[in-house]
C-alpha cells in the first residue's frame, strides 16, 4: 500500500500515534550519532578536519513539530476530502429533445416537470439524505445523436438510470444501441410496439407512455360508440417514422378486427416539412368524414394552417395529444384529439400540480410536463425503497414503487409485452370556445363532442 492511500485510511489519532512513534524514532537516531567516547565526529573522508560535536547537538523539536503538524493536516485532508466521500448528489441522467422544432416543445415542457419534481424533492431532503442531480443531455430529435449522449451516460458519467427519451424512432434506434450495457432507463415516450417489441420484455425498461394499442384502441372505440354518426371514411396522415406507421397499421388493423365500418385511407408525410399542401388536397380529394393525423406537436399548426388555405372541411379533424397550451391560437376550435392527460381532470394531484405549474409559468401544463414530474417522482421513491444505487436494489426498488400523482396513482405494471407499464389508459378531448371539454371515458367526461364542426367559413377561420 503506498504512503498517501495509507494516509487516506488512518483516523486522525491513529496518525497522530504514528507521527509520535516516528518522533521517537527519530531521537533514537539522534543519541546514537551521540557517541560519549568521542567529542567529535570525524568524516570518512581523508580525515580531512574534525567537526565539533556541538554542531550536531541542534534543538529538533520545533523541525519535527512542523513536520507532525503538516503531516496531520495532510492526512486529515486526504480522509475528509471529496475524493474519499461519495457522490455528493444522487445523479439521474436526462436524454430529452430540447432544440430541434418538431420535437423541442414537448422536450422542453418534459424537463419543466422534471425540475419541478427535483426543487420539491430537494426543498424535502432529497433520497438517501442528498440532493437530487439531473444530468440533462439534448438528443436534438437525432438517433445518432441520442446513441452519442446515452451512451456517454452510462459508460462516463455511470449514472444509475436515465429518465428521457421522446420519439419512437430515436427512441427505438438508442435502445437497439445501448442494451449491450443494460442500462436502466425511464422511457417517457415512444408508443411504438417496435419499441416494445425489442426492449419491452428487459427488467432494465421502464416505460411511461402508452403503447398504440393502447392509443388506436381508444381511438376506435370512441369512433364507433360515441361519433353520431359513426364516420364512413376516415383518411389518415402520418409521420412516416416509426411512431406514425406503426400507428397507422394498428388503426388499420383493429379496425378490422372489431368489424369497424369504416373505409381509410393512408399518407406518410415527413414531420418538420413546412408544408403539406399536397397531403391536404389528396385528403380533399378523399372526401372523408374524419381527417386524423398523426405527427408531432410542430406538424399540426401547418396542416391546420394548409387546410384553410385550401378550404378542405371533413366533419371533425381529430389529432394525437391537442393539448399543447400554443393550439388555441394556432390551430383554434373544434379540433379533437387523443390524449394521455388533461390539465382539466378532476384529480386532486393533477389540480395541486396544475396550480403550481400555473403559478411558475403562467399557464396551463402541456401532458409532458405531468409526465415527466411523475417520472421523476417514481425514480426517487425507487431509490429510497433501494436504500441505495445499486443496479439489482434499484430495479427491485423501482418495481416496488406505488404512489398518488398528478396522472392518478401509478405503478410498474405488466402490460402486452411490457414488465414495467405506467400509463394504459386514454382520454379523448375537444376545444371547445378556447378550453378544453372532456369527451372520454365517461368518468371524466365534461361536455359533448360538437360534429360535424362549422367549415372554416362559418367559424370564421
Amino acid at each position: 500500500m503506498s504512503s498517501t492511500s495509507l494516509l487516506r485510511r488512518l483516523h486522525p489519532f491513529e496518525l497522530v500515534r504514528s507521527v509520535r512513534h516516528w518522533f521517537d524514532g527519530l531521537n533514537d537516531t539522534r543519541r546514537s550519532w551521540e557517541r560519549p567516547r568521542s567529542n567529535s565526529l570525524r568524516f570518512a573522508c581523508g580525515g580531512i578536519g574534525q567537526l565539533p560535536l556541538e554542531a550536531v547537538h541542534m534543538d529538533w523539536k520545533p523541525i519535527v513539530a512542523v513536520v507532525a503538524i503538516l503531516v496531520i493536516l495532510g492526512g486529515v485532508y486526504y480522509i475528509y476530502s471529496g475524493r474519499e466521500k461519495g457522490p455528493e448528489s444522487v445523479r439521474i441522467g436526462v436524454v430529452l429533445p430540447l432544440s430541434t422544432a418538431s420535437f423541442a416543445s414537448a422536450g422542453q415542457e418534459c424537463y419543466r416537470g422534471m425540475q419541478m419534481a427535483v426543487e420539491e424533492i430537494n426543498a424535502n431532503g432529497g433520497v438517501l439524505g442528498k440532493p437530487i442531480e439531473l444530468v440533462v443531455k439534448d438528443d436534438k430529435g437525432d438517433p445518432n445523436t441520442a446513441i452519442t449522449v446515452a451512451t456517454d451516460l452510462i459508460t462516463n458519467e455511470q449514472v444509475p438510470i436515465i429518465v428521457g427519451f421522446y420519439s419512437s424512432t430515436v427512441t427505438y434506434a438508442t435502445m437497439n444501441a445501448i442494451k449491450q450495457y443494460e442500462p436502466i432507463v425511464f422511457v417517457m415516450g415512444a408508443s411504438s410496439v417496435k419499441v416494445e417489441s425489442l426492449v419491452g420484455n428487459e427488467r432494465w425498461f421502464f416505460h411511461m407512455h402508452p403503447w398504440d394499442y393502447h392509443r388506436q384502441g381508444t381511438v376506435i372505440d370512441y369512433f364507433l360508440h360515441y361519433i353520431n354518426p359513426t364516420p364512413q371514411k376516415i383518411f389518415v396522415a402520418y409521420e412516416d417514422g416509426v411512431y406514425g406507421s406503426t400507428s397507422y397499421s394498428y388503426f388499420v388493423n383493429m379496425s378490422r378486427e372489431v368489424g369497424a365500418p369504416w373505409d381509410i385511407k393512408g399518407e406518410p408525410f415527413k414531420s418538420g416539412s413546412s408544408d403539406f399542401s399536397a397531403i391536404i388536397l389528396k385528403a380533399k380529394d378523399y372526401d372523408p368524414d374524419v381527417f386524423y393525423i398523426v405527427g408531432y406537436p410542430a406538424d399540426y399548426p401547418v396542416f391546420f394552417r394548409n387546410a384553410k388555405e385550401n378550404d378542405f372541411n371533413p366533419k371533425l379533424i381529430f389529432i394525437v395529444a391537442p393539448e399543447f397550451p400554443e393550439y388555441p391560437k394556432d390551430i383554434g376550435d373544434y379540433v379533437a384529439g387523443v390524449d394521455v392527460w388533461s390539465p382539466y381532470l378532476d384529480i386532486p394531484q393533477a389540480k395541486d400540480f396544475v396550480a403550481k405549474f400555473q403559478s411558475q409559468y403562467g399557464r396551463l401544463p402541456e401532458y409532458w410536463a405531468p409526465f415527466c414530474y411523475t417520472a421523476i417522482k417514481m425514480v426517487a421513491q425507487g431509490i429510497e425503497n433501494a436504500g441505495s444505487l445499486d443496479r439489482e436494489a434499484l430495479i427491485s426498488g423501482l418495481e416496488s414503487v406505488q404512489m398518488d400523482s398528478p396522472l392518478g396513482p401509478v405503478s410498474f405494471k405488466q402490460t402486452g409485452n411490457t414488465l414495467h407499464q405506467v400509463v394504459d389508459k386514454l382520454y379523448v378531448v375537444q376545444w371547445q370556445g378556447g378550453t378544453v371539454v372532456i369527451l372520454y371515458p365517461d368518468e371524466f367526461k365534461t361536455g359533448e363532442l360538437i360534429y360535424p364542426v362549422p367549415t372554416w367559413a362559418e367559424s370564421g377561420g
